[in-house]
């Protein structure tokens, strides 16, 4: 099983650092289960890693099972070994289970989730909760495709992955209170005096806040006026580049209910938002002399949403439109222009209504 590798970073952080702790908390003790889920950065291991201490120290009487999904191979059977030596038996069997979970309590709590393909174990799982589910109470906490792909989930019953709750980005005192933990932890002295820069840049998201204060400390504060260096510093790259291809590949609903979009169709992040609009993939300018950077773009989402069709919606934001500057008559010209110029490779077919779709000629 995996251990607290963050354990000392685990322990500065307070009760309501998550902002839902609490309440995930009372609905596991009830014996209520539960699925967690938020966009790449948000920290899946961090938070399993919380509850699971909260737990511990709050409900000693209850046996707790920590599995990393993307750590663990033979999952069904390390979840197996784990709960016959928590439950004190030799072997998992029907009758050993029912009598075990009348009077033991067990929580397993299923980190860094990333597809729902794991039949197996999930309907392993749904089995034992039928047995005695106030006994027996599964946490998974889960990247985005928790909501984005629900119907696959959903395939191994719903009971162990509802309700279903977000991980919000940190608001400004969160931001602040992540650069100070990590200024103990890593010993980078990051002034609190940049917190409203880096929450703007950031969001909130956690690992970019995280990234972000890494780039400070070995290049020097100045790098929060060039968002052009900043958005290349390797591992803030890598998260942007995660967060990019959502992007491009749901919807502006889904965007909405992930958080990657505001309410008022802003992105979440002013770093992403400068990261996006050079988004686009390598190659193109010698494939297409003759494309614009917009041209490119655009050309990008279509590449990267194969036999998808792509709505006015997605162009928008390629387009960096808002509420006060939105042109349908500007997207449909883009479109148009890109359309004669790729005709040799490519046909932009209109659906009425719906949207383009980029064909291979």
């Amino acid at each position: 099983m995996t251990q607290f590798i963050n354990e000392s970073i685990i322990k500065k952080l307070p009760v309501d650092h998550f902002g839902i702790t609490q309440e995930v908390i009372n609905n596991l003790s009830s014996g209520q289960c539960g699925g967690i889920y938020g966009i790449p950065g948000y920290g899946m291991d961090f938070f399993a890693k919380h509850i699971a201490l909260h737990m511990r120290e709050r409900y000693p009487e209850i046996k707790i099972i920590l599995l990393n999904l993307n750590l663990e191979n033979k999952k069904t059977h390390v979840l197996e070994k784990e709960l016959a030596h928590l439950l004190g038996v030799a072997k998992i069997d029907d009758v050993n289970l029912r009598q075990k979970l009348n009077t033991n309590r067990v929580l397993v709590i299923l980190s860094e989730v990333y597809h729902p393909n794991y039949p197996k174990l999930f309907k392993m799982l749904k089995a034992i909760c039928a047995i005695n589910q106030k006994h027996f109470t599964v946490l998974v906490v889960a990247s985005h495709t928790l909501l984005t792909q629900a119907k696959e989930y959903l395939t191994h019953d719903e009971g162990i992955f509802t309700p279903l709750k977000r991980i919000d980005p940190f608001d400004l005192e969160g931001v602040r209170r992540i650069i100070r933990i990590n200024n103990e932890e890593y010993h980078w002295n990051i002034p609190l005096k940049h917190t409203k820069k880096i929450f703007f840049l950031s969001g909130g998201n956690p690992a970019l806040v995280k990234y972000i204060c890494m780039a400070i400390y070995e290049e020097s504060e100045l790098i929060l006026n060039h968002l052009d260096k900043l958005s290349v510093f390797q591992p803030l790259n890598f998260r942007l580049s995660e967060i990019a291809q959502l992007t491009i590949k749901l919807s502006i609903e889904q965007q909405l209910q992930l958080g990657i979009l505001n309410n008022n169709g802003t992105l979440f992040s002013g770093l992403l938002a400068e990261f996006l609009k050079d988004h686009e993939l390598e190659g193109l300018d010698l494939m297409f002399p003759d494309l614009t950077k917009t041209d490119r773009r655009i050309l990008t989402l279509f590449i990267q949403n194969p036999n998808r069709i792509i709505d006015k919606e997605q162009l928008s934001l390629v387009l960096e439109q808002s509420v006060d500057n939105y042109s349908e008559w500007a997207i449909y010209k883009a479109v148009a222009r890109l359309r004669d110029k790729v005709r040799d490779k490519y046909t932009i077919r209109t659906l009425k209504g719906r949207g383009w779709r980029l064909e291979t000629n």
